[in-house]
């Protein structure tokens, strides 16, 4: 079963990789080569990210709180879709260095403080990428994995959350990604108190 996972986990991130690929390159040609095109990139792989990430952020909640074949295959592709949102905010690295790649002092004086969350969360994401290989992760403290994998997620949601609650001025629209990142940390907190209760339940019982 797990040989099963592992295979077609690998066929989906692939996929997933061939998908953001060819949209970036459709929009580079209706865009141009361009800092257009970079922008709409960037923008568009922002958009496939936050899809993922979310997905996978729910995943385990989920299933605590309402188990349907459903959620219990996202769970069980959770790692393979992990890595698809690494591929695709890959690219969406790609296309912030392009935007800036002219002049890179100018581009990083221009953001806010939130862009050091930003640059923690492309490390840590590289980091978990990386140490989602079976050979690595058996290496490594269980403890330690989780630490860094956790702490992964919870930074990439404040980046996200950061980003968006911070241009709904610009445009109401940005609300809508914005009211689904806080329903899924709702839902992962929900899952918490949930475990808490259960665990002081069973201590008591105990």
């Amino acid at each position: 079963m797990r040989d099963q996972i592992t295979k077609k986990g690998m066929r989906l991130v692939g996929l997933i990789a061939v998908a953001i690929a060819a949209m970036c390159a459709a929009l580079l040609i209706g865009y141009g080569f361009n800092a257009a095109g970079a922008h709409a990139v960037v923008r568009w792989t922002a958009r496939t990210s936050l899809v993922l990430f979310t997905l996978a952020y729910v995943a385990r909640p989920l299933t605590q709180l309402r188990p349907s074949r459903t959620v219990r295959d996202i769970l069980a592709y959770r790692k393979w879709i992990g890595l698809g949102f690494a591929t695709s905010h890959g690219f969406h690295l790609i296309g912030i260095i392009a935007v800036m790649w002219p002049d890179p002092g100018t581009f990083i004086r221009s953001q806010n403080p939130t862009i050091v969350i930003a640059i923690a969360t492309f490390i840590l994401l590289g980091a978990m990428a990386i140490t989602s290989n079976e050979k690595i992760r058996k290496s490594m403290s269980p403890v330690t994995w989780k630490r860094l994998h956790r702490t992964g997620m919870h930074f990439a949601w404040v980046a996200f959350a950061g980003t968006y609650v911070g241009v709904i001025s610009v445009s109401p629209i940005y609300a809508i990604p914005a009211v689904v990142l806080f329903a899924a940390a709702g839902i992962r907190a929900a899952a918490w108190f949930r475990g808490r209760r259960y665990q002081r339940a069973a201590n008591h019982a105990a």
